[in-house]
Order: C-alpha cells, then structure tokens, then sequence
C-alpha cells in the first residue's frame, strides 16, 4: 500500500508539471468550436492493446462522419495498428511504439509538424502519462477528454462522463458530445472492415471434415491465450471444454488458434480433445477466422472484441469485477466472471455448462 501510495504521488507531481507546460488554454475553456466552419484536423490518441482499438471503432466512425470537414488521424500503438488498416472513415493512422522510449523525439515533432487542431484523450477510466505527454506534444489547439478523472486541468474542452454506462464502449461514448453528438441516438457497436481476400481465408481455415463426416454442425473456435497473467487458464479444462462441446455437437467443426507464443501449448490442447490447430498470420488474420466461426470460447482478450465487431456469439471468460466493462458488447454472448481476481478459479464443469447451453440455442434457432 505505501507503494502505491508513492506511485500515485509521483503521477500527480508528473501531471501537476505537464499541466504547466502545457499552460492556460487558448479561448474560453469548454468552448466547442463550429466544426462546420472549417477544416479540422483531429487526432484520437489510442496507443494500446488491440482489444482496446476494436473496441474504440464505432466512436472513431461517429466522430470522422460527425462532419465533412473533419480529418481523422489515429495514433495507434504498433499492435493495434492493423485494426484499421481499412477503415475509409480514417486518414492516416500512425504507429507509436511507446516502448522505444528513445523514438518519443521523433513522434513528438513529428505530431507538432501535423498541426491539429484538435487532440482526443481515449483514456476513460484511467489517466495515462503517456497519453498527457502526447497531448502536449501535439500542440493541438483543442484537448479533448472525460472529465472528473483527475485530468480536468490538461483538456480545454472536457465532457461529462455518462453516469449511467457500463461497458468501455459506452464510456467512450461521452467523447462524442464535444462534436455535439448524442451517443444514445448512435450506432456505436465496434466494427472491422475485412477485404474479400481476408474473408477468402477465413472461410478456407472452416472448410473441411470432421471425423463424422462432412461439418454440418456449428464452428467453434477456441483461443487459449490471454494478454495477462490473471486471465490465464489451465490447459486441462480448455481439454475438457472442448470435449464436451464436441461430445455436444459431434458433426461440429472445433478450431484452436492463439498468439505466437502459445502455439506449442494450443498444438497439444487440440491434440488432445480432438480439435484442429491454426496458426493464424496475425491478428488481422485471426479476426477473419472469427467472422466466419459460429461460436467461440476464450478469456477476455482481444478475440473477445473481434466477437462483438462481427456479432458472433462467444463465452467469455473474466476475473471477478471486469464483465460489466469488459465483456462482449451487443451480441449474443456470454460472460463468466470469476469469483476471485483470477479466470483460473472458473472450473472446467461452469465454463462447459455455457458453452454447451449456447450451442444448443444456436442449434435451436437454426432449426427454428
């Protein structure tokens, strides 16, 4: 706890100095500008995980289409830059390794040499130095962001947060009222785009037989890896889940995919609950698989999103207090929340009863 204590003391010495060199804002504070009056150059600053990106895309599309004369640019991190790499509604989308802390020179100029007019906090529920630093550098007459985060002094244009959201997706939805949009009268559910090329080949991972002939029964796709640590779960029940599926919906069709990493761990999970293993070529990839599967089973990571940006039903698996935020968004899906901090502590039997139950309403409405 002293720790922490510390730590959250040294953020506000790092805020308190950003906010001065950052200084008073140009023009009244909170003032919206006419975005109709003129071009605007506007800069949504989204430099983390991938899940988080394909999770941001319906508030990017309502902001680039909110006005003709707004250009939207994307700072992207390095990971999540492909989610967009097709988006008509952004401009340009600019990769930041945050990591190469020695690169941050070169991207600072570089966004004070774009000269926006505008620059957009993606940071909902959390502060982000990074994000602050970013602010700064990129000059941007207009900060925009969710106040009462302990932000408020480095936006000049701070929106309400809405008091009533729960998922990340709404809570992003505040950021659209600084263009004088209503979030509840929009369509913000995540969206990708896929080439036809993309879509070709996650049909072609689908077409196939199982050992009961022909696939006639449901795709499942199974994801064995997790970003973090406390979102692992234990190679035996991934087994047994998928055993139960198949035992469920014999003349199914059962892929497993993961991250690089986790290949040699998938490899063996499929072996040995009879499934078939894909490595897929990246997560642009791994999202054309998903569009084409009928249900998918994984812990909470960015698979999970792909999920909600293609309405493809999936059981979700999450540690205790995350799938209210977190879990899939507007499709026909399934959280199960741990008892505890960790998805570990979510038995094989629980998270089989789920997946079972979601594929017998799939069969149900495709009988019906």
């Amino acid at each position: 706890m002293r720790l922490k204590a510390v730590e959250r003391f040294g953020k506000r010495l790092a805020t308190s100095a950003i906010a001065r060199l950052m200084g008073p804002p140009q023009g009244a504070r909170g003032e919206r500008p006419d975005w109709r009056e003129r071009p605007y150059k506007v800069l949504f600053l989204r430099h983390d995980r991938i899940g988080d990106m394909i999770l941001s895309t319906g508030i990017l599309r309502a902001i680039a289409e909110s006005y003709p004369s707004i250009q939207l640019d994307v700072l992207a991190s390095t990971t999540n830059a492909p989610v967009l790499l097709h988006e008509p509604y952004v401009h340009e989308v600019i990769a930041f390794d945050r990591k190469a802390v020695l690169g941050f020179q070169g991207v600072f100029r570089d966004l004070r040499r774009r000269r926006y007019d505008a620059v957009i906090d993606c940071m909902v529920t959390a502060p982000s130095l990074t994000t602050l630093l970013l602010m700064l550098a990129s000059g941007a007459r207009y900060r925009i962001g969710v106040a009462e985060r302990g932000n408020d002094f480095a936006y000049t244009l701070p929106v309400p947060p809405r008091e009533s959201a729960q998922h990340i997706v709404d809570k992003l939805g505040a950021l659209v009222t600084a263009f004088g949009l209503q979030p509840s009268a929009l369509d913000l559910r995540p969206r990708v785009r896929l080439t036809g090329a993309e879509r070709d080949r996650g049909e072609r991972v689908w077409s196939g037989e199982t050992d009961h002939g022909p696939t006639v029964g449901p795709r499942l796709l199974v994801n064995v890896s997790a970003g973090r640590a406390h979102h692992y779960w234990p190679d035996e029940r991934f087994v047994a889940v998928i055993r139960a599926a198949r035992a469920a919906e014999p003349r199914g069709d059962t892929v497993v995919v993961s991250s690089p990493a986790d290949r040699g761990r998938a490899a063996r999970i499929a072996a040995e609950s009879g499934a078939r293993f894909v490595a897929d070529e990246g997560i642009r990839d791994a999202m054309a698989i998903v569009s084409r599967a009928d249900v998918v089973f994984t812990p909470d990571t960015s698979i999970s999103h792909a999920c909600s940006a293609f309405d493809i039903p999936a059981v979700v698996l999450h540690p205790r207090g995350f799938a209210a935020i977190w879990g899939p968004y507007e499709t026909d899906g399934r959280a199960i929340e741990s008892l505890t901090d960790a998805v570990a502590d979510i038995t094989a039997d629980e998270a089989a009863r789920a997946l079972v139950s979601r594929l017998a309403s799939r069969r149900a409405r495709s009988a019906g």
